[in-house]
């Protein structure tokens, strides 16, 4: 992956395609998200309508077969990591295990090609919620089929009506996965502590006994990057874009008293979602955690004063943040060359 790799994966095409990207994502999130909370059923909602917007994210490739590809492989490891995450990591150290092997995975081939490594993200993404939300809604694995349905039948109907690809970014499937399988660009180094930090943001949490504490851990999978030291200012544009995004959903929230409201309001944040990241990735960030954190305080509304999720997800996504920093950091440090050093001590 070059330098360049973001602007390449959420790049957009002049003339209607923004538009068309903003409609395709209210369409694709909405639909399960809406349609799932006016059923009663708040907690299918927000897993439908998040599979959907990850789903809608992973649209890469030259034609319409490996775009719909990307998105059904997005989908599938959606589903089978929040399945994992729901059913393995409900006890203590279990959820961080979990949580460990599926960010170590997103690790490794995280170097691999750009729509790989994000989905393999996304994988780790549903992973941590299986392990923090504990779906107790059968109807939960309904909206996430449907979540991806959505997505893809929103994708088709944007290519008929529009006439062009929502992406246009080259996968060559073949070198794509052997790169991936072989850790490419990425290395264990980097895997090791992408993992590590993923499960130490979970067991922090925990133990200092923080509500929902497992929004740390979505934010250090969400912010850390392979570049690390060499595309720093990226990853600090995703955690301020993720911090900001906090008080924009605390109010948003706290200021429409009709939760139907607040789902509208979380379906246009996902529709800005898309287009926030091909302008700049803190828009991004700012637009998904938003989504995020209205769709959840549906499903489980936090108690006491008004600005609790305020401060408790500013606590811990703070902290999330950090330790992402920590790691990359500690991901970046190369061994000195010890021929090299010997040199220098000659010169000297």
């Amino acid at each position: 992956m070059t330098r360049q790799w973001y602007r390449d994966l959420f790049k957009l095409g002049p003339g209607p395609e923004p538009f068309a990207v903003t409609l395709r994502t209210a369409v694709a999130v909405g639909i399960p998200l809406i349609g799932y909370f006016l059923a009663g059923h708040p907690l299918a909602g927000v897993a439908g309508g998040a599979t959907a917007l990850f789903v809608t994210l992973s649209d890469t490739g030259v034609s319409r077969s490996a775009r719909a590809g990307t998105m059904t492989m997005a989908w599938l490891v959606i589903v089978i990591g929040g399945t994992i995450g729901d059913k393995f990591g409900h006890t203590m150290y279990a959820g961080e295990a979990v949580v460990l092997l599926a960010a170590l995975v997103a690790g490794w081939v995280s170097g691999s090609h750009p729509a790989i490594a994000t989905v393999a993200r996304f994988g780790a993404l549903a992973t941590a919620a299986g392990v923090g939300m504990q779906i107790a809604d059968p109807h939960v694995y309904y909206a996430l089929l449907a979540g991806g349905v959505t997505a893809l039948a929103a994708a088709f109907l944007v290519r008929k009506v529009f006439g062009i690809p929502v992406d246009r970014n080259a996968m060559d499937w073949h070198t794509a996965m052997h790169r991936a399988l072989a850790g490419a660009d990425a290395g264990p180094r980097f895997a090791v502590c992408y993992a590590a930090a993923a499960a130490l943001a979970l067991l922090a949490t925990s133990q200092l006994g923080v509500t929902n504490g497992y929004w740390a851990t979505l934010t250090t999978i969400m912010v850390m990057r392979r570049e690390g030291v060499v595309s720093f200012s990226l990853i600090v544009q995703y955690a301020i874009g993720t911090l900001v995004g906090i008080p924009i959903a605390d109010f948003l929230y706290h200021a429409v008293h009709q939760p139907i409201g607040v789902a509208i309001l979380a379906t246009a944040a996902a529709a800005l979602a898309r287009v926030g990241l091909a302008l700049n990735p803190a828009l991004g960030f700012t637009a998904v955690t938003v989504f995020l954190l209205m769709i959840v305080e549906l499903a489980h509304p936090s108690t006491g004063a008004g600005s609790h999720m305020l401060w408790t997800r500013l606590y811990d996504v703070g902290m999330g943040c950090a330790i992402a920093l920590i790691a990359t950091l500690v991901a970046s440090i190369r061994k000195r060359n010890p021929d090299a050093l010997a040199e220098s001590r000659d010169a000297a």
